[in-house]
């Protein structure tokens, strides 16, 4: 692995939507559900298992990780393929974490996701790869949902 490789995802971007209408959209199974995939199963707090529903038809898991209203939210999971959280390693799971800040012209959202190095080398690329790409897109589709 290249030393120099950056292992954290992080993006910021300002929503033309109040801090609430933000929070419901990234920390609500039907916010979630929303502008992400199509459902969730599942009982939603903290330190939960729940099942995510894609487009596709495919599956994954998230552990929900903090739900701290409305300012912090955070899951784990493993990235890149759709995954279970018993396919990997635990010790191999990434942390997305949501902090939202009121702001005069709306709500700024700040998106990490972190524990690549964490990720054997032969899926860290590909995963690394698949959410940075990712990312850029869901967030178009958080801006899409909250400020509709």
């Amino acid at each position: 692995m290249d030393s120099n490789q950056q292992l954290t995802i992080e993006r910021t971007l300002v929503l033309k939507a109040p801090l609430q209408r933000v929070w419901d959209a990234i920390a609500t199974p039907e916010g979630f559900a929303g502008w992400f995939l199509t459902r969730v199963e599942g009982k939603w707090m903290a330190g939960e298992t729940v099942v995510l529903y894609w487009p596709s038809g495919k599956a994954n898991d998230i552990i929900l990780h903090i739900i701290d209203e409305p300012r912090v939210f955070a899951y784990k999971w493993h990235p890149g393929d759709y995954a279970k959280v018993s396919d990997f390693p635990q010790e191999q799971l990434t942390t997305v974490t949501m902090k939202l800040t009121e702001m005069d012209e709306g709500t700024e959202l700040h998106l990490t996701e972190t524990g690549f190095e964490n990720i054997s080398e032969d899926r860290r690329a590909k995963s690394l790869g698949l959410n940075t790409e990712g990312w850029d897109e869901e967030l178009e589709n958080i801006r899409k949902y909250v400020e509709a």
